[in-house]
């Protein structure tokens, strides 16, 4: 049995740049890899027949699940004779702009290349990923990154910050497609990432948590006014900053003391999904 953990992700930086003529969104971001994680487990099926099981249920029907669809992709694509077993034990909220789903989807290009040694690097995982999805490549590396165009233009920033994060979701789910379709191309702001790329590389914690930006917030704090909430109540207890992570609904919170963020913790609310976790 093969085991891959599959880490979910936050914007540091997102800026909606314009829209595309494809129906997808230029997009320019900062994006990091933090300790959450879903665990996948991989085994061979020699019928040729590809399942998918999970604690916690991702779709109505497993063939929905974009874990089956790569799956038979790369069965399909390189003629492998043999199954899969693919059993996903999940953690990260779905819906919740953590990147839950291409987490999983990058988790299993690396499990099933090396269950049937396709022998692909992660650059090819990387390129056969973009077509199933925007966050896949960034997944597949799991590396801080500037990323650009629809995600799959990655730069990497070799920098490790280990960061304590608060994460907060409301339970609710977001679709990110219903955000996006709400994007108003006159209203986008030029917002300069570098910034806040410098604030990492320069080690500039100060900065970087003023620099912390989501185009994607006022829409999402529109359609669910508990995403701002929570915000607004995270920096109001002393974080020094707060940011909706992709198209919500999960905010981030970040503090150099550790004691603050289990103190924000112990205040929200008890039906929130709260998690104290860190930037890997």
């Amino acid at each position: 049995m093969i085991k891959e953990k599959a880490y979910a992700k936050i914007n540091l930086f997102l800026n909606v740049v314009n829209k595309r003529f494809d129906g997808y969104h230029d997009l320019e971001m900062v994006m990091a890899s933090i300790e959450l994680h879903d665990l996948l487990s991989f085994s061979k099926n020699p019928s040729g027949n590809i399942t998918i099981t999970s604690d916690t249920e991702i779709t109505a029907k497993y063939e929905d699940n974009i874990v089956y669809k790569i799956a038979l992709f790369l069965q399909e694509e390189f003629q492998v004779n043999e199954g899969a077993e693919i059993h996903i034990i999940k953690n990260i909220p779905i819906a919740a702009g953590l990147a839950g789903g291409s987490a999983d989807a990058a988790a299993t290009f690396r499990g099933l290349n090396r269950l049937w040694k396709l022998n692909l690097s992660l650059d090819d995982m990387a390129k056969l990923g973009i077509n199933f999805g925007a966050d896949i490549p960034f997944c597949i590396y799991n590396k801080l990154c500037i990323a650009r165009g629809k995600g799959e233009e990655i730069l990497f920033l070799k920098k490790k910050l280990k960061i304590p994060i608060l994460l907060v979701n409301p339970n609710i789910r977001i679709s990110t497609k219903e955000v996006f379709s709400k994007v108003v191309e006159e209203e986008l702001k030029e917002i300069k990432i570098s910034n806040m790329s410098s604030a990492i590389y320069n080690k500039n914690y100060e900065l970087m948590a003023r620099e912390l930006h989501n185009s994607l917030e006022k829409i999402a704090f529109e359609m669910e006014p508990k995403i701002k909430e929570i915000k607004h109540q995270m920096i109001d207890l002393g974080l020094d900053g707060a940011l909706m992570s992709g198209s919500g609904a999960t905010v981030f919170g970040i503090s150099k003391n550790k004691e603050k963020l289990k103190y924000v913790l112990e205040i929200m609310k008890k039906d929130y999904f709260k998690l104290l976790t860190k930037i890997r």
